[in-house]
């Protein structure tokens, strides 16, 4: 009888130790993706990854929506393509070990977006200019966030989710929380770009961000004629020589001036007519009435500063020339 209990208790020591040991996902092995926050219609690859077991001796079953797709020794790497944003793809994956220990882990990807556009309130362009206002060096862009997040079903809305705004890859404080979709944000004048990245937070988790790179642009003084009644004539850009019979008016268009253009504290346009100094309507209308049966020409000099804007310095220089002989 003794005998038999010994070899009976010797049999569940065996089978005991015959026994595959499961860990779930955890610090045993986890499966790490890139990109880290998928995006709607693009390729995830999911890499199981362990500090406890060798992966590539390892056989590894990746199943997904219940059905294995990958099965292998050393498959430790899936690449898998995201539907629309909010669609879950559940993945469970399952690694046996030389010592036939088992190794579980259960994920799902669910992609979702943000985008960001931006636009520049205090950069000038003429009243119904069709083109984009772009910033000046240094000035101050307004970046808006465009989440599409979803979480058990239903769509976010921008006011209920998280954003952690970034410049130059330095977390800003102030202009990041629950809410904070839009934020207000002066481009670095000691670099040739700004990178702005946004980090949208849902309120279970759910994770998209985003990055841009904006290049500053050069303010453009540019010169057109001016007429009382229609305006200033945008057909008739002045690059660097100007020849009339008549009376004129030049117009000047100073694109992508911060401040939006306007005479200030900040902003101011000097006007030099063959070395000495003019004063033109408003500071961008000059007129001129060359003097009857003559020839001859000018030289003119416009600079256009920002003080508050150091970098937005620009200057043009103009030739005019005029025929009044009969």
């Amino acid at each position: 009888m003794k005998k038999f209990l010994l070899t009976l208790s010797t049999l569940v020591i065996s089978i005991f130790f015959l026994l595959p040991t499961i860990s779930y996902a955890g610090t045993e092995a986890v499966v790490t993706l890139s990109p880290k926050n998928p995006t709607p219609y693009t390729s995830v690859t999911a890499t199981l990854v362990s500090y406890l077991f060798n992966v590539n001796t390892a056989h590894i079953t990746w199943s997904v929506n219940g059905k294995d797709v990958l099965v292998g020794v050393g498959e430790k790497n899936y690449t898998v393509k995201t539907g629309e944003v909010g669609s879950r793809i559940p993945i469970y994956v399952r690694a046996v070990t030389a010592n036939n220990e088992v190794y579980e882990v259960n994920i799902s990807i669910t992609p979702e977006s943000v985008d960001i556009i931006y636009e520049t309130p205090e950069s000038y362009v003429p009243l119904f200019y069709e083109g984009r206002s772009l910033p000046g060096e240094g000035a101050v862009v307004k970046f808006v966030a465009l989440p599409n997040i979803s979480e058990g079903g239903s769509t976010i809305p921008p006011s209920s989710l998280s954003y952690s705004w970034y410049v130059s890859g330095e977390f800003v404080d102030n202009l990041s929380g629950i809410g904070k979709q839009s934020a207000l944000i002066e481009l670095d004048f000691l670099r040739s770009f700004t990178t702005v990245k946004v980090v949208v937070v849902g309120p279970y988790g759910t994770t998209a961000t985003k990055s841009i790179d904006v290049y500053p642009h050069d303010v453009m003084p540019l010169v057109y004629t001016y007429d009382d009644i229609l305006g200033t004539n945008f057909t008739s850009l002045i690059t660097k020589r100007f020849e009339t019979t008549k009376d004129f008016t030049l117009s000047l268009e100073p694109f992508f001036l911060s401040s939006n253009g306007q005479i200030g504290d900040t902003v101011s346009y000097r006007w030099l007519l063959d070395g000495l100094p003019v004063t033109p309507f408003g500071g961008t209308l000059l007129s001129m009435r060359p003097k009857e049966d003559s020839y001859g020409a000018r030289k003119l000099s416009i600079t256009v500063s920002n003080t508050k804007r150091r970098l937005q310095k620009v200057v043009t220089d103009l030739e005019l020339i005029f025929d009044t002989r009969n």
